[in-house]
């Protein structure tokens, strides 16, 4: 008797068959979205650096913004900036194609691109249909208003490095200036009024006098002295960052040579150029030297000015000193940068002997041929914030003399150095010394006799940057 057997033949062939198809479908899954996601990375990248490239522009140009009117249509050279930087980017992309807007809520102060692309398959779409990817990018190119400061001094205390660099204090008033200020003092020094106090008197006479309702902020304390200080300041207060801590450094390698070697005047009227100058600069005798509107890099050797010579920021044009300097440094057609930086040599000191002329209006953009740095509107010194601070080094000091003979606006930007300033050419009494100057320091002291006043213009200051990608 035969028996008969039933075998499934061909089965495993269909199951090899339908096992194969899904493993296909899953290499096209994952080599397909693997490719999407390293698409979106390249398109996310290159609409970052666009979004910056174009942020660069806002403040650049009149009228300045993101649109020529809130709310409007990006201004070309803006959108020109970041599909030229997408073509450079992202060779593969239209960039016509990409979405560019001024978002709101930046105050015309940022850009926003968004990109759209459909990711190569290897498999054909052989699973699902096209995969789509999309992007969007935003930079803020923004300046800050109301930050309604005269004084912000960054030292945060050192209690255990040398005598008079411990920021003990770091606000220090001495002799017998009469100091009068329109807006906030801010002191960032731990020290306590037991180890020399974050800010402190050391004369005999003189005054702090606070107006508008303006604070003296402290974070450590107060070592009362005989000077009166009105009002009383507030101890105890929060550290604020350094307000100008996102400004973009200086180009120094490319900023035009000027000169290779220290530049000494003597008894001589020079005009200046905006550029670098290594090696410094000195100004003896009866020297006068007219600054021409735009940057100047001290390269290593400081600036030096001596007590009878003059140093004037000038508009374009002008080759001897006029009788009514305001003729000579009109409003929005003058202004200078002096950028104090190391160079073959070490870092110099800024100094203005007692005595000088010293009238210069703060860098000004617009007034620049072809236009200037946005970023650095307004800032009349800056030293470098390099080389740092240490319990073996100290930045050279930058000193400054009032008198009859100063008229200086600006902002006085210092992060890693202390600013001196003095006066007493007035005579016994001191002169009354009327500035529209902000600090922003290391430490600051007060010397001498004069009567200060710090006129605070908010439009004649330097004004916090907030700068970078926020989507």
């Amino acid at each position: 008797m035969r028996t008969s057997t039933s075998e499934p033949r061909g089965q495993v062939v269909v199951i090899v068959a339908v096992a194969f198809t899904v493993m296909l479908a899953l290499l096209a899954v994952l080599f397909d979205g693997a490719n999407g996601m390293v698409t979106r990375r390249e398109m996310q990248d290159a609409g970052d650096a666009a979004a910056i490239s174009a942020s660069n522009l806002i403040q650049v140009g009149s009228p300045r913004g993101c649109s020529a009117t809130p709310g409007g249509a990006p201004r070309a050279a803006v959108a020109q900036a970041a599909r030229d930087s997408l073509a450079a980017n992202l060779e593969w992309f239209d960039a016509s194609t990409a979405v560019i807007t001024c978002p709101a809520g930046y105050e015309n102060q940022a850009i926003a691109i968004e990109l759209g692309a459909t990711s190569a398959r290897f498999f054909g779409g052989m699973v699902g249909g096209d995969i789509q990817v999309n992007t969007r990018s935003a930079a803020v190119n923004r300046v800050i208003t109301g930050s309604r400061y005269s004084i912000v001094q960054l030292d945060p205390g050192h209690q255990s490095w040398p005598n008079g660099r411990r920021g003990c204090p770091s606000v220090l008033l001495s002799g017998g200036p009469t100091v009068i200020l329109q807006a906030t003092m801010q002191v960032n020094s731990t020290c306590t009024a037991a180890n020399g106090g974050a800010l402190s008197t050391n004369g005999s006479g003189g005054s702090l006098t606070m107006t508008n309702g303006a604070p003296i902020r402290v974070v450590g304390g107060y070592a009362a002295g005989s000077m009166s200080i009105t009002p009383a300041p507030t101890t105890g207060i929060a550290a604020i960052p350094d307000p100008l801590a996102k400004l973009p450094p200086v180009d120094v390698a490319n900023t035009p040579l000027i000169r290779s070697t220290r530049l000494v005047l003597s008894n001589t009227t020079q005009v200046l150029q905006p550029g670098r100058y290594q090696g410094g600069i000195e100004l003896r005798n009866s020297s006068v030297a007219l600054l021409l509107p735009g940057i100047y890099v001290i390269q290593g050797g400081g600036l030096q000015i001596g007590a009878q010579a003059s140093v004037l920021s000038v508009r374009a044009g002008v080759t001897t000193p006029g009788a009514n300097w305001g003729n000579d440094c009109p409003a929005n057609a003058c202004g200078v940068m002096i950028y104090n930086t190391t160079g073959a040599t070490a870092l110099g000191q800024l100094s203005v002997a007692a005595g000088s002329t010293l009238r210069l209006r703060a860098y000004d953009p617009d007034a620049v041929p072809g236009g200037g740095v946005a970023d650095f509107e307004n800032i009349l010194v800056w030293q470098d914030a390099n080389p740092v601070p240490t319990s073996t080094y100290a930045q050279p000091i930058v000193q400054l003399n009032g008198g009859g003979n100063v008229d200086i606006r600006g902002t006085v930007y210092a992060p890693s150095a202390k600013v001196e300033m003095g006066g007493n050419s007035g005579g016994s009494g001191g002169d009354a010394v009327n500035l529209t100057l902000q600090f922003i320091s290391w430490d600051l002291e007060f010397r001498g006799n004069s009567a200060f006043t710090f006129f605070f213009n908010d439009e004649e200051f330097a004004r916090p940057i907030d700068y970078g990608l926020v989507e």
